[in-house]
């Protein structure tokens, strides 16, 4: 179909960018994780999150964390996001929006707006994606937009 007669060739053109180069390149921070209240299994994070959390490598996030996204929310946060992102679902968004405080590798933490989305995965069932960005820096970039 994409050579018929009177097809445009910018229609033609294809994307020949693999989910690594995607991946890597994207400026974001962003993980992948099994969407389950039982079962928040971490399935991949990206260059950037892993930078910006201070993770070696997938080895020592899935280490650290267990491989579970609840363990990388504060202790005392995790409860009350948790019930957030699931009450936001079960009320039919396909979207959630949260701001909690992100654990790092050291052990400190960043506080950070996570965009989450559920998706079904043909693979894994229902999964998260979620990007995340530093909230000081969207602050000091946006400070017109928080003082009033």
């Amino acid at each position: 179909m994409a050579y018929r007669e009177g097809l445009e060739l910018r229609a033609r053109k294809q994307l020949g960018f693999a989910f690594r180069d995607i991946s890597e390149h994207l400026p974001g921070a962003f993980i992948i994780y099994r969407a389950d209240k039982e079962d928040d299994e971490l399935f991949y994070a990206n260059q950037e999150f892993l930078h910006m959390a201070g993770y070696k490598d997938m080895d020592e996030l899935f280490r650290l964390t267990k491989k579970s996204f609840s363990n990388l929310i504060r202790e005392d946060e995790k409860k009350k996001i948790e019930a957030s992102i699931w009450k936001q679902i079960d009320n039919g968004n396909g979207n959630d929006y949260i701001h909690f405080h992100l654990r790092r590798a050291d052990g400190s933490y960043l506080s950070v707006l996570d965009h989450g989305r559920i998706v079904e995965n043909q693979q894994y069932g229902k999964v998260f994606y979620v990007l995340f960005m530093d909230w000081e820096d969207i602050k000091s970039h946006y400070s017109e937009k928080f003082s009033g």
